[in-house]
């Protein structure tokens, strides 16, 4: 979980449903790991979509940061959308549950301020939160 700057840990997130219009019938999983793929948080919530869970995660991720008294975190995943989300400025207009996506972009950018923070895209196969998530909930 550490290295010489920190703790380095693995983000994903999936939602069984996505596809459903109706936000409800959808449920939502974020998953936090380290790179020997120790489940450091798994948060299962009702509505959403893949790209807020994977905001979930990445909140999380920072908030162990934070609680271990770390003082950098590098974050793996590979969702682009996330990656996008937590260092851009804009976010779309038509995208499902705006607000929750507005207010975790919020906190994320509140808390990551509070270390040294970075963030990178991996590949799907090399994502261990991702394989996690896709042994035990099938997405």
């Amino acid at each position: 979980m550490e290295n010489a700057k920190g703790l380095v840990l693995y983000i994903d997130g999936g939602c069984s449903g996505n596809d459903s219009k109706d936000i409800y019938r959808r449920r939502m999983v974020a998953v936090v790991t380290d790179k020997h793929g120790n489940v450091l948080s798994e948060q299962e919530e009702s509505g959403g979509s893949n790209n807020i869970a994977e905001l979930i995660a990445v909140r999380d991720a920072i908030q162990i940061a934070l609680a271990a008294e770390a003082s950098a975190l590098h974050v793996l995943t590979d969702s682009r959308n996330s990656l996008a989300w937590t260092f851009g400025t804009r976010v779309g207009k038509k995208i499902n549950d705006r607000p929750r996506v507005l207010a975790l972009k919020a906190e994320i950018t509140e808390t990551r301020a509070r270390l040294v923070f970075s963030m990178s895209w991996v590949p799907r196969e090399e994502n261990i939160a991702g394989h996690y998530i896709e042994k035990r909930y099938s997405l």
